[in-house]
Protein backbone atom coordinates (compact mmCIF):
# COMPACT_ATOMS: atom_id res chain seq x y z
CA UNK A 1 0.00 0.00 0.00
CA UNK A 2 1.31 3.87 -0.67
CA UNK A 3 1.80 5.37 2.33
CA UNK A 4 -0.15 8.57 3.15
CA UNK A 5 2.14 11.57 3.28
CA UNK A 6 0.61 14.54 5.87
CA UNK A 7 1.29 16.75 2.09
CA UNK A 8 -1.25 14.59 0.33
CA UNK A 9 -4.10 15.66 2.75
CA UNK A 10 -6.94 18.08 0.72
CA UNK A 11 -6.53 21.26 1.93
CA UNK A 12 -10.02 20.92 3.60
CA UNK A 13 -8.69 17.94 5.98
CA UNK A 14 -5.78 19.52 6.95
CA UNK A 15 -7.69 22.80 8.55
CA UNK A 16 -10.04 20.71 10.35
CA UNK A 17 -7.36 18.97 11.78
CA UNK A 18 -4.91 21.91 12.66
CA UNK A 19 -8.38 23.71 14.24
CA UNK A 20 -8.79 20.90 16.56
CA UNK A 21 -5.26 21.48 18.29
CA UNK A 22 -5.30 23.22 21.74
CA UNK A 23 -4.57 27.29 21.64
CA UNK A 24 -2.23 26.19 24.59
CA UNK A 25 0.02 24.09 22.25
CA UNK A 26 1.65 27.86 20.76
CA UNK A 27 5.06 26.38 21.60
CA UNK A 28 5.18 23.82 19.92
CA UNK A 29 3.91 25.66 16.70
CA UNK A 30 7.61 27.27 16.60
CA UNK A 31 8.96 23.84 15.24
CA UNK A 32 6.35 22.98 12.55
CA UNK A 33 6.62 24.15 8.75
CA UNK A 34 6.08 27.88 7.75
CA UNK A 35 2.89 26.43 6.18
CA UNK A 36 1.23 24.94 9.01
CA UNK A 37 2.42 27.98 11.41
CA UNK A 38 0.47 30.31 8.59
CA UNK A 39 -3.03 28.49 8.72
CA UNK A 40 -2.90 28.25 12.35
CA UNK A 41 -2.42 31.64 12.70
CA UNK A 42 -4.91 32.57 10.30
CA UNK A 43 -7.87 30.03 12.17
CA UNK A 44 -6.93 31.43 15.71
CA UNK A 45 -7.37 35.04 13.65
CA UNK A 46 -11.09 34.19 11.85
CA UNK A 47 -11.95 32.47 15.36
CA UNK A 48 -10.97 35.58 17.05
CA UNK A 49 -12.79 37.88 14.43
CA UNK A 50 -15.98 35.91 14.79
CA UNK A 51 -16.46 37.15 18.37
CA UNK A 52 -15.18 40.86 17.51
CA UNK A 53 -16.24 41.65 14.08
CA UNK A 54 -15.82 42.01 10.41
CA UNK A 55 -12.40 42.24 9.33
CA UNK A 56 -11.81 44.80 6.53
CA UNK A 57 -8.34 46.79 5.05
CA UNK A 58 -8.96 50.16 4.96
CA UNK A 59 -7.00 52.73 3.10
CA UNK A 60 -7.04 56.34 4.70
CA UNK A 61 -4.50 59.26 4.00
CA UNK A 62 -2.20 57.64 1.90
CA UNK A 63 -1.87 54.37 4.46
CA UNK A 64 -3.36 51.25 4.75
CA UNK A 65 -5.12 49.75 7.72
CA UNK A 66 -6.61 46.72 9.06
CA UNK A 67 -9.96 47.56 10.56
CA UNK A 68 -12.92 45.43 12.59
CA UNK A 69 -16.42 46.21 12.88
CA UNK A 70 -18.79 44.38 15.38
CA UNK A 71 -22.32 44.40 14.32
CA UNK A 72 -23.37 42.42 16.84
CA UNK A 73 -27.20 43.93 17.82
CA UNK A 74 -27.18 46.43 14.85
CA UNK A 75 -30.54 45.65 14.35
CA UNK A 76 -31.43 46.10 18.30
CA UNK A 77 -30.39 49.51 18.57
CA UNK A 78 -26.76 48.57 19.64
CA UNK A 79 -24.62 50.95 17.71
CA UNK A 80 -21.86 49.12 15.22
CA UNK A 81 -18.48 49.95 16.66
CA UNK A 82 -15.39 50.25 13.99
CA UNK A 83 -11.89 50.15 15.72
CA UNK A 84 -8.62 50.39 13.92
CA UNK A 85 -6.21 47.51 14.09
CA UNK A 86 -2.68 47.27 12.84
CA UNK A 87 -1.17 49.78 9.94
CA UNK A 88 0.15 47.92 6.57
CA UNK A 89 3.27 49.63 4.50
CA UNK A 90 5.98 50.37 6.39
CA UNK A 91 9.83 50.46 5.55
CA UNK A 92 12.35 49.48 8.34
CA UNK A 93 14.53 52.38 7.53
CA UNK A 94 12.24 55.46 6.42
CA UNK A 95 9.33 56.74 7.03
CA UNK A 96 5.77 55.03 5.86
CA UNK A 97 5.49 54.56 2.76
CA UNK A 98 2.77 56.59 1.02
CA UNK A 99 -0.21 54.35 -0.47
CA UNK A 100 -1.79 55.90 -4.02
CA UNK A 101 -4.15 53.01 -3.92
CA UNK A 102 -4.86 49.09 -3.18
CA UNK A 103 -6.29 46.04 -5.13
CA UNK A 104 -6.93 42.70 -3.39
CA UNK A 105 -7.27 39.24 -5.00
CA UNK A 106 -8.02 36.52 -2.78
CA UNK A 107 -4.94 36.85 -0.30
CA UNK A 108 -2.85 39.33 -1.79
CA UNK A 109 -2.70 43.45 -1.76
CA UNK A 110 -1.51 45.00 -4.67
CA UNK A 111 0.15 48.81 -3.42
CA UNK A 112 0.35 51.75 -5.83
CA UNK A 113 2.55 54.47 -4.31
CA UNK A 114 2.10 58.35 -4.04
CA UNK A 115 4.63 59.72 -6.63
CA UNK A 116 6.41 56.29 -7.51
CA UNK A 117 6.07 53.84 -10.52
CA UNK A 118 7.01 50.78 -8.17
CA UNK A 119 4.54 48.46 -7.27
CA UNK A 120 4.23 46.39 -3.80
CA UNK A 121 2.44 43.11 -3.76
CA UNK A 122 1.82 41.64 -0.41
CA UNK A 123 0.02 38.85 1.92
CA UNK A 124 -0.54 40.64 4.89
CA UNK A 125 -1.35 37.23 6.00
CA UNK A 126 2.22 35.62 5.72
CA UNK A 127 4.27 38.69 5.84
CA UNK A 128 5.75 38.20 2.00
CA UNK A 129 6.19 41.13 -0.31
CA UNK A 130 7.08 41.45 -3.59
CA UNK A 131 8.19 44.65 -5.75
CA UNK A 132 7.37 45.18 -9.07
CA UNK A 133 8.68 47.51 -11.36
CA UNK A 134 6.34 49.02 -14.32
CA UNK A 135 7.38 48.51 -17.88
CA UNK A 136 7.08 52.41 -18.86
CA UNK A 137 5.97 55.15 -16.74
CA UNK A 138 3.98 57.92 -19.08
CA UNK A 139 -0.19 58.29 -18.40
CA UNK A 140 -2.75 57.53 -16.45
CA UNK A 141 -3.30 53.99 -15.45
CA UNK A 142 -5.39 51.11 -13.76
CA UNK A 143 -3.76 48.42 -11.86
CA UNK A 144 -5.71 45.00 -11.11
CA UNK A 145 -4.14 41.44 -9.94
CA UNK A 146 -5.73 38.27 -11.10
CA UNK A 147 -4.84 34.50 -11.74
CA UNK A 148 -5.16 31.98 -14.49
CA UNK A 149 -6.82 28.82 -13.81
CA UNK A 150 -9.17 28.08 -10.81
CA UNK A 151 -6.13 27.38 -8.45
CA UNK A 152 -4.29 30.24 -6.32
CA UNK A 153 -1.96 28.32 -4.11
CA UNK A 154 0.91 29.34 -5.90
CA UNK A 155 1.85 33.65 -7.05
CA UNK A 156 3.09 31.94 -10.09
CA UNK A 157 -0.53 31.78 -11.06
CA UNK A 158 -0.92 35.65 -10.85
CA UNK A 159 -0.91 38.34 -13.09
CA UNK A 160 -1.07 41.73 -13.16
CA UNK A 161 -3.17 43.96 -15.81
CA UNK A 162 -1.66 47.43 -16.02
CA UNK A 163 -4.20 49.68 -18.46
CA UNK A 164 -2.51 53.06 -19.78
CA UNK A 165 -4.22 55.97 -20.83
CA UNK A 166 -2.14 59.06 -22.79
CA UNK A 167 -1.76 61.71 -24.94
CA UNK A 168 0.99 60.56 -27.54
CA UNK A 169 1.90 64.26 -29.00
CA UNK A 170 3.10 62.03 -32.38
CA UNK A 171 -0.27 60.77 -32.92
CA UNK A 172 -1.79 63.72 -31.45
CA UNK A 173 -4.76 61.75 -30.11
CA UNK A 174 -5.16 59.31 -26.78
CA UNK A 175 -4.03 56.33 -26.72
CA UNK A 176 -4.24 53.90 -24.52
CA UNK A 177 -2.20 50.18 -23.57
CA UNK A 178 -2.75 47.37 -22.02
CA UNK A 179 0.26 45.43 -20.36
CA UNK A 180 0.61 42.02 -18.22
CA UNK A 181 3.61 41.62 -15.47
CA UNK A 182 3.79 37.21 -14.87
CA UNK A 183 5.50 36.41 -11.52
CA UNK A 184 6.87 33.53 -12.96
CA UNK A 185 8.73 35.00 -15.59
CA UNK A 186 9.12 38.65 -13.60
CA UNK A 187 8.50 40.12 -17.22
CA UNK A 188 5.55 42.44 -18.68
CA UNK A 189 3.65 41.93 -22.12
CA UNK A 190 2.22 44.36 -24.43
CA UNK A 191 -1.49 43.00 -24.90
CA UNK A 192 -2.76 43.58 -28.70
CA UNK A 193 -5.80 44.62 -27.70
CA UNK A 194 -8.40 45.82 -30.43
CA UNK A 195 -9.03 49.38 -30.95
CA UNK A 196 -12.01 50.30 -27.90
CA UNK A 197 -14.16 52.92 -27.15
CA UNK A 198 -15.25 52.24 -23.62
CA UNK A 199 -13.51 54.11 -20.06
CA UNK A 200 -13.42 52.44 -17.40
CA UNK A 201 -15.79 54.46 -14.89
CA UNK A 202 -15.43 53.10 -11.06
CA UNK A 203 -12.16 50.32 -9.28
CA UNK A 204 -12.50 47.51 -10.58
CA UNK A 205 -12.69 44.10 -8.51
CA UNK A 206 -11.21 40.64 -8.32
CA UNK A 207 -13.34 37.45 -8.31
CA UNK A 208 -12.10 34.31 -9.00
CA UNK A 209 -9.24 35.44 -10.70
CA UNK A 210 -10.72 37.89 -13.01
CA UNK A 211 -11.50 41.64 -12.64
CA UNK A 212 -14.55 43.15 -12.98
CA UNK A 213 -15.21 47.25 -13.71
CA UNK A 214 -18.24 49.37 -13.92
CA UNK A 215 -17.39 51.20 -17.57
CA UNK A 216 -19.12 53.13 -20.00
CA UNK A 217 -19.37 53.25 -23.69
CA UNK A 218 -21.03 57.32 -24.59
CA UNK A 219 -23.70 57.42 -21.65
CA UNK A 220 -24.04 54.07 -21.38
CA UNK A 221 -23.05 51.61 -18.70
CA UNK A 222 -22.37 48.08 -18.57
CA UNK A 223 -19.56 46.18 -16.78
CA UNK A 224 -15.82 45.42 -18.63
CA UNK A 225 -14.39 42.22 -17.64
CA UNK A 226 -11.28 40.80 -17.97
CA UNK A 227 -10.32 36.85 -17.96
CA UNK A 228 -6.35 36.37 -16.82
CA UNK A 229 -6.73 32.98 -18.48
CA UNK A 230 -7.63 33.71 -22.27
CA UNK A 231 -6.26 37.13 -21.50
CA UNK A 232 -9.60 38.73 -23.32
CA UNK A 233 -11.60 41.47 -22.36
CA UNK A 234 -15.60 40.72 -22.09
CA UNK A 235 -18.91 42.77 -21.00
CA UNK A 236 -21.20 42.07 -19.26
CA UNK A 237 -25.25 43.91 -17.98
CA UNK A 238 -25.61 45.80 -14.83
CA UNK A 239 -28.99 44.88 -13.45
CA UNK A 240 -30.31 48.18 -13.82
CA UNK A 241 -30.95 50.41 -16.73
CA UNK A 242 -28.66 53.60 -17.28
CA UNK A 243 -30.30 56.97 -17.21
CA UNK A 244 -29.43 59.22 -20.14
CA UNK A 245 -28.56 62.89 -19.97
CA UNK A 246 -32.44 63.79 -21.58
CA UNK A 247 -33.08 62.71 -17.74
CA UNK A 248 -31.26 64.76 -15.72
CA UNK A 249 -32.80 66.64 -13.15
CA UNK A 250 -29.45 67.76 -10.92
CA UNK A 251 -25.93 67.88 -12.87
CA UNK A 252 -24.31 68.70 -9.65
CA UNK A 253 -23.83 64.64 -8.89
CA UNK A 254 -23.24 61.34 -11.37
CA UNK A 255 -24.80 58.46 -10.27
CA UNK A 256 -22.73 55.88 -8.09
CA UNK A 257 -22.00 52.57 -9.34
CA UNK A 258 -19.74 51.11 -7.14
CA UNK A 259 -18.35 47.26 -7.49
CA UNK A 260 -17.50 44.73 -4.42
CA UNK A 261 -17.13 41.11 -3.80
CA UNK A 262 -18.89 38.92 -1.48
CA UNK A 263 -16.74 35.92 -0.24
CA UNK A 264 -14.18 36.35 -2.99
CA UNK A 265 -16.79 34.49 -5.17
CA UNK A 266 -19.63 37.06 -6.09
CA UNK A 267 -20.02 40.51 -7.67
CA UNK A 268 -21.91 42.85 -5.59
CA UNK A 269 -23.30 46.47 -7.26
CA UNK A 270 -24.54 49.62 -5.56
CA UNK A 271 -26.39 52.14 -7.58
CA UNK A 272 -27.84 55.59 -6.76
CA UNK A 273 -29.50 57.52 -9.29
CA UNK A 274 -28.34 60.75 -7.99
CA UNK A 275 -28.78 62.90 -11.27
CA UNK A 276 -32.10 62.21 -11.36
CA UNK A 277 -32.64 63.54 -7.35
CA UNK A 278 -33.77 59.67 -6.50
CA UNK A 279 -31.71 59.17 -3.83
CA UNK A 280 -32.98 55.49 -3.02
CA UNK A 281 -29.80 53.32 -2.93
CA UNK A 282 -30.13 49.53 -4.44
CA UNK A 283 -27.46 46.87 -4.13
CA UNK A 284 -27.70 43.22 -6.10
CA UNK A 285 -25.20 40.35 -5.65
CA UNK A 286 -24.67 38.04 -8.35
CA UNK A 287 -26.07 34.23 -8.16
CA UNK A 288 -23.81 33.35 -11.24
CA UNK A 289 -20.81 35.46 -12.27
CA UNK A 290 -18.00 34.46 -15.28
CA UNK A 291 -16.62 36.66 -18.15
CA UNK A 292 -19.37 36.39 -20.50
CA UNK A 293 -22.94 35.66 -18.19
CA UNK A 294 -23.60 37.12 -15.10
CA UNK A 295 -27.71 36.87 -13.21
CA UNK A 296 -28.34 39.36 -10.41
CA UNK A 297 -30.71 38.76 -7.28
CA UNK A 298 -31.61 41.94 -4.92
CA UNK A 299 -29.74 42.14 -1.90
CA UNK A 300 -31.00 45.99 -0.24
CA UNK A 301 -32.90 48.61 -1.24
CA UNK A 302 -32.90 51.75 1.26
CA UNK A 303 -33.97 55.10 1.00
CA UNK A 304 -31.07 56.92 2.14
CA UNK A 305 -29.26 60.30 1.08
CA UNK A 306 -25.50 59.14 0.94
CA UNK A 307 -23.28 61.24 -1.63
CA UNK A 308 -20.19 59.90 -3.26
CA UNK A 309 -19.90 56.40 -2.05
CA UNK A 310 -16.30 55.34 -3.58
CA UNK A 311 -16.43 51.60 -1.83
CA UNK A 312 -18.95 49.53 0.13
CA UNK A 313 -18.83 45.78 1.48
CA UNK A 314 -22.03 43.49 1.94
CA UNK A 315 -22.78 41.84 5.45
CA UNK A 316 -24.89 38.58 4.52
CA UNK A 317 -25.46 37.82 8.15
CA UNK A 318 -26.74 41.16 9.72
CA UNK A 319 -28.45 42.23 5.78
CA UNK A 320 -26.37 45.73 5.95
CA UNK A 321 -23.96 47.34 3.67
CA UNK A 322 -20.73 49.10 5.16
CA UNK A 323 -20.39 52.04 2.59
CA UNK A 324 -17.31 54.24 2.43
CA UNK A 325 -17.89 57.91 1.01
CA UNK A 326 -15.49 61.04 0.56
CA UNK A 327 -16.00 64.18 -0.72
CA UNK A 328 -17.71 67.82 0.56
CA UNK A 329 -21.28 67.52 1.70
CA UNK A 330 -22.32 70.70 -0.43
CA UNK A 331 -19.67 70.63 -3.84
CA UNK A 332 -20.52 74.54 -4.42
CA UNK A 333 -18.29 75.22 -0.94
CA UNK A 334 -14.74 75.93 -1.36
CA UNK A 335 -14.33 76.73 2.60
CA UNK A 336 -15.77 72.99 3.48
CA UNK A 337 -13.31 70.51 4.39
CA UNK A 338 -12.64 67.13 2.39
CA UNK A 339 -14.02 64.20 4.90
CA UNK A 340 -13.88 60.57 4.53
CA UNK A 341 -17.01 58.61 5.93
CA UNK A 342 -17.76 55.02 7.11
CA UNK A 343 -21.53 54.55 7.07
CA UNK A 344 -23.80 51.13 8.24
CA UNK A 345 -26.16 51.56 5.81
CA UNK A 346 -29.58 48.55 6.60
CA UNK A 347 -32.99 48.59 6.62
CA UNK A 348 -34.39 51.36 8.89
CA UNK A 349 -30.49 51.47 9.88
CA UNK A 350 -28.12 54.76 9.20
CA UNK A 351 -25.22 54.29 11.42
CA UNK A 352 -22.10 56.71 11.17
CA UNK A 353 -18.94 54.63 12.57
CA UNK A 354 -16.04 57.63 11.09
CA UNK A 355 -15.96 60.67 10.10
CA UNK A 356 -12.66 62.41 9.67
CA UNK A 357 -11.22 65.34 7.63
CA UNK A 358 -8.86 63.70 4.51
CA UNK A 359 -6.10 64.51 2.83
CA UNK A 360 -6.67 66.91 0.09
CA UNK A 361 -6.66 64.48 -3.27
CA UNK A 362 -6.59 61.14 -1.12
CA UNK A 363 -9.02 58.89 -2.19
CA UNK A 364 -10.18 56.12 0.19
CA UNK A 365 -10.67 52.36 -0.27
CA UNK A 366 -12.60 49.57 1.94
CA UNK A 367 -12.72 46.12 1.24
CA UNK A 368 -13.39 42.31 2.38
CA UNK A 369 -9.91 40.61 3.62
CA UNK A 370 -10.39 36.74 3.86
CA UNK A 371 -6.01 35.74 5.28
CA UNK A 372 -4.57 33.31 2.65
CA UNK A 373 -1.54 30.87 3.01
CA UNK A 374 -0.54 31.59 -0.86
CA UNK A 375 3.27 32.42 -1.13
CA UNK A 376 5.08 34.96 -2.87
CA UNK A 377 8.02 33.77 -4.62
CA UNK A 378 11.16 36.21 -4.78
CA UNK A 379 12.91 37.36 -7.07
CA UNK A 380 17.31 36.49 -7.86
CA UNK A 381 18.64 38.85 -4.95
CA UNK A 382 21.82 39.46 -7.29
CA UNK A 383 22.68 42.69 -8.28
CA UNK A 384 23.20 42.97 -11.56
CA UNK A 385 22.71 46.07 -14.05
CA UNK A 386 19.00 46.70 -15.60
CA UNK A 387 19.03 44.28 -18.69
CA UNK A 388 16.13 44.74 -21.39
CA UNK A 389 15.67 42.06 -24.13
CA UNK A 390 12.89 42.24 -26.88
CA UNK A 391 11.95 38.61 -28.41
CA UNK A 392 9.11 37.66 -30.23
CA UNK A 393 6.67 36.24 -27.90
CA UNK A 394 3.94 33.89 -28.89
CA UNK A 395 0.72 34.73 -26.86
CA UNK A 396 -1.01 31.84 -25.00
CA UNK A 397 -3.76 29.90 -26.29
CA UNK A 398 -7.00 32.60 -26.30
CA UNK A 399 -4.85 35.74 -27.06
CA UNK A 400 -4.54 37.32 -30.08
CA UNK A 401 -2.37 35.62 -32.82
CA UNK A 402 -0.30 39.22 -33.51
CA UNK A 403 2.90 39.06 -31.86
CA UNK A 404 3.30 40.54 -28.61
CA UNK A 405 6.42 42.61 -26.79
CA UNK A 406 8.15 41.15 -23.75
CA UNK A 407 10.43 42.97 -21.70
CA UNK A 408 12.46 41.35 -19.12
CA UNK A 409 13.60 43.74 -15.70
CA UNK A 410 16.22 42.85 -13.44
CA UNK A 411 16.26 44.92 -10.54
CA UNK A 412 19.23 46.38 -9.86
CA UNK A 413 19.56 45.08 -5.72
CA UNK A 414 17.73 43.30 -2.97
CA UNK A 415 14.34 45.23 -2.41
CA UNK A 416 13.98 46.15 1.01
CA UNK A 417 11.87 44.41 3.74
CA UNK A 418 8.04 45.63 3.97
CA UNK A 419 6.09 45.46 7.45
CA UNK A 420 2.98 43.83 6.91
CA UNK A 421 0.27 43.64 9.39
Amino acid sequence: KKMVMITDLPFDLEKKILALVPKESRPQWQTTCKRWRTLRQDLLSKKHLAQTGREFILLLNSSVFSTTINLQGVHNNVDPVMEFGCKLGSLQDSNDLQIHDIFYCKGLVLCTMVGKQMLVVCNPSNRETRYVEPRTSHGCFEYALGYKGSKSSCVNSYKILRYCRYFDKQLMRTVSEFELYDFMSDSWRVLDVDEHDWEISARGVSVKGNTYWVAKKNEDQFILSFDFTRERFGFLPLPYESAGPEDSMNDEYDDTAVLSVVRDEQLSVLHQYLHLDLFEMKIWVSNMIGTKKVSWGEFLVVDVVLLNVVSFVVDEEHKVAVCCSTGKDDPSDDSEEECTSVSIIGKNIQSLVYDEGAIDGSWPHLMNYVPSPVQILRKSTRKSKRKRSTRRHQPEEGTSSRSVEETKVTPKAKPKAYRSF
